[in-house]
């Protein structure tokens, strides 16, 4: 139902109006009338009309001031003005402020009818347009966590094909360049997920939601989703202000302190890394593990604060399997199994006289690592059982420890399988594309795209895999379909040319040669003597 206001100062065109209307149209309410300026400011403030008639020349505050007052405080109506003739320059002036039509007094049936029809067009459009754009807000909100997760993960584990960092600048609307990691562990085992009790799980996404909300208010940021042991962010910087980010970084973490005091009752340290650029995010996360895992009884800790003296040997070094778990999701299993060996340097100290304490800790730490790897490994749960009945059977403590470093080599060659058959997939489906799409103006940006990975990732394993670049193929399988074209005698050396995707005839030779060693002519003629010529 549209709202209509008409404002008039002659009683007949009123009701003229009013009649027309409400013979005309059901779904069209005529909520008020006025017959001054400053009467009509005032309903239209009251009524909230979605279209104002309204008359230039009133005594007092005319039309065109009226219209100037009533946009100032709603900007949505629809004017159409009134006039008679002698007053048209008013209307042009109308016109500028946006007014939507014009009518002549004395006021044509047909053609108030049709402004109604027009008005009806164009408010409908403009609804459907704001509800396409809450709709659009409401994915956007709905989708940027998720991508926020997926940023985080990535940059954390080197997992995944993600999009140049250039997209998720786009997406989040600050740059990425460089910033430091804050890290949040709660008080007890450290685990954000997998407690036994609804009160648990409802407490910490409580302290989940909070985080994201408070931090956020503070300073723009991307956050993670609660990962086992704690909740990470992401902070840029930047470039100019290297020296002070640490500074700044404590006292968002104390902002932060402070916002959330109160509002719930779990206990947690924040451990902040150091500034670095993007590329070196998973340096700056361990430093903010190691700092959120130190108990020293401070709530917020830097990584640069940290006196080495400060762990204790009774604490698990989480931060070590942390470390351990990065690298087997990365790939790097040299890494890992350093990691592990320190490890089990502090299992077999603290646990020298009770070798089940040992095992139980490994089997746990296997487990871990089947939760963290992001691919589907068919043989995971056979190796996995496998390693658990060792470590059950064995009674030696330097056997248990080659087993599980057996087990690591075991899980770091299903990996790079699973990675090589999606790099193979890759490759196969970017060949397909080039053979069939040679003869158009294609670059390595559209194969990526038709993959959906990066450009960059495309680029590298691209070379990788084939050996040359994507150009150094394109254009070597472009020369050898026009050394098969150029065995016909009625193709023309610019028919081949454009027939493998080239617009100009010298550079093509001048390819053609680079490659061959003898200009098309030149090898035309060779394929005549040779026999291979085909009428």
């Amino acid at each position: 139902m549209l709202k209509v206001l008409i404002v008039d100062d002659e009683y007949l065109v009123l009701e003229y109006i009013k009649m027309i209307i409400e013979k005309n149209f059901d779904d069209v309410k005529i909520v008020d009338t006025a017959a001054t300026g400053r009467e009509a400011i005032e309903k239209a403030i009251q009524t909230k009309p979605d279209i104002v008639f309204m008359d230039i020349h009133m005594p007092g505050i005319n039309g065109i001031e009226a219209i100037r007052q009533i946009k100032s405080t709603n900007s949505d109506i629809f004017f159409v003005i009134l006039t008679a003739y002698e007053y048209f320059d008013y209307a042009k002036e109308a016109l500028n402020l946006g007014v939507f039509e014009y009518l002549l007094k004395p006021i044509n049936k047909l053609k108030l009818i049709e402004t109604i029809n027009n008005l009806k067009t164009a408010i409908e459009k403009r609804r459907r347009n704001i509800m396409l754009e809450v709709e659009l807000k409401e994915r956007i909100n709905n989708i940027v966590p998720f991508l926020e997760g997926q940023f985080i993960a990535y940059k954390m584990f080197n997992i995944g094909t993600l999009n140049d960092v250039g997209f998720y600048e786009n997406v989040f609307n600050m740059s990425l360049r460089q910033g430091y990691v804050m890290s949040v562990s709660l008080e007890g085992d450290g685990r954000l997920v997998g407690n036994t009790t609804l009160k648990d799980k409802y407490d910490k996404q409580n302290f989940y939601d909070l985080f994201k909300i408070k931090l956020k208010s503070i300073v723009p940021c991307i956050i993670s989703n609660p990962l086992s042991d704690r909740i990470v962010a992401f902070i840029p910087t930047d470039e100019d202000e290297d020296e002070f980010v640490k500074y700044k970084s404590i006292e968002t973490a104390k902002k932060f302190e402070e916002k959330i005091k109160g509002a719930s009752n779990l206990k947690y340290k924040i451990g902040i890394g150091r500034n670095y650029s993007i590329e070196n995010f998973n340096k700056s996360c361990n430093e903010a593990y190691i700092a959120s895992s130190i108990n020293n009884g401070q709530t917020i800790v830097h990584y640069e604060d940290i006196n080495p003296n400060t762990q204790k040997d009774d604490v698990y070094p989480w931060n070590l399997e942390t470390a351990f778990l990065n690298c087997i999701v990365s790939g790097d299993f040299n890494g890992a199994k350093e990691a592990f060996k320190s490890i089990y340097v502090w299992l077999s100290n603290a646990y020298v006289n009770d070798i089940y304490k040992i095992k139980t800790k490994l089997i746990e730490l296997a487990f871990n690592v089947d939760k963290v790897i992001p691919y589907k490994l068919d043989n995971i749960n056979t190796l996995k059982q496998a390693f658990v009945l060792t470590v059950l059977k064995e009674e030696d403590i330097n056997e248990i420890r080659k087993s599980f470093l057996q087990y690591i080599s075991d899980i770091s060659l299903e990996i790079q399988n699973r990675k090589q058959e999606q790099v193979d997939d890759i490759i196969s489906k970017v060949l397909e594309f080039i053979n069939k799409n040679y003869k158009e103006d294609i670059s390595l940006q559209d194969a990526a795209q038709h993959v959906n990975i990066s450009y960059h990732y495309l680029s590298k394993i691209f070379k990788n895999e084939i050996g040359k670049g994507f150009t150094d193929y394109l254009t070597e399988l472009r020369i050898e379909k026009s050394m098969q074209l150029l065995s016909n005698r009625n193709m023309s050396i610019k028919e081949i040319c454009q027939e493998i995707g080239y617009n100009d005839p010298n550079y093509y030779c001048k390819i053609f040669k680079k490659i061959t060693g003898m200009t098309p002519t030149e090898y035309r003629a060779s394929s005549r003597i040779r026999g291979d010529y085909v009428d």
